[in-house]
């Protein structure tokens, strides 16, 4: 009884220990984002518009982090706690059997290392989840640019609350596409746009979750940043991934049925 006591805290404390190092890493390879958030004062002397589009292009440029990690939550042992060890077994092999979904991005021998594999999967992932959230950025940056002028021209209606609805609704499609990118490393670049607005609107109740997950992590970062940069940034990604990962996973699981 108490040797697994002692187990379940070891493996706890490793789970614990992996998202504070992963915060960490996220501070880094999230770098333009976290210094727009943290020193939005810094640019108070631009105009809105302006602003907001260093903002877009700060979160764009950030995005591939979100990718790596979600690797991390797909195939860590350690961000995994409480998965049985010979369903990791089964699973990593078989996506390790396939050639169009990726193989598992943590090896056996990496079962409790974040990141030395968290950077491999980052330099693996950066240039397809680049360019996928370069074509959402676009689209971000003409909606927030369009939800601009609608409150500078109108002082805020209803077509300024449904072009922040759509800004919400890009934002949740790119981290669909970007669970898709570490999912299917040959998918072509517009069926993961196209795939990641209609998953997203077919999957809506995840949908609106992810948005919670967005705005309570929006919130924070707002109010408590360095709260959440040291603490909080790994574990609300992991909870935005399980929400993203319930829209994705029907077309994951058929087509490795399809392969197999």
């Amino acid at each position: 009884m108490f040797v697994r006591i002692a187990q379940g805290f070891n493996a706890i404390s490793r789970s614990i220990i992996a998202f504070l190092i992963l915060d960490v890493i996220l501070v880094t390879t999230m770098l333009p984002w976290n210094v727009v958030i943290m020193f939005t004062d810094s640019f108070s002397g631009l105009p809105i518009p302006l602003l907001a589009l260093v903002a877009v292009a700060a979160y764009t440029v950030s995005t591939p982090a979100l990718a790596a990690a979600f690797a991390a939550y797909r195939d860590a042992p350690t961000m995994r706690y409480g998965e049985d060890e010979n369903v990791r077994f089964r699973r990593n092999r078989t996506l390790e059997s396939l050639e169009t979904v990726s193989h598992p991005y943590w090896s056996a021998a990496e079962e409790h290392r974040t990141v030395l594999p968290y950077l491999r999967a980052y330099t693996r992932l950066f240039p397809r989840s680049l360019a996928t959230s370069l074509m959402f950025g676009a689209i971000l940056a003409i909606l927030v640019e369009a939800a601009c002028l609608a409150v500078s021209t109108t002082g805020g209606t209803v077509a300024t609350a449904a072009l922040l609805a759509l800004c919400a609704f890009t934002i949740v499609a790119h981290m669909v596409a970007l669970n898709l990118v570490v999912e299917f490393p040959k998918a072509h670049y517009p069926a993961m746009l196209r795939n990641g607005f209609a998953l997203a609107a077919a999957k809506w109740p995840f949908t609106l979750l992810a948005i919670g997950v967005l705005a309570a992590y929006a919130g924070v970062m707002l109010y408590w940043p360095w709260f959440m940069l040291l603490f909080g940034t790994g574990l609300t990604f992991f909870f935005l991934y399980h929400c993203v990962e319930h829209i994705t996973r029907h077309v994951v699981e058929q087509m490795i049925a399809e392969e197999s």
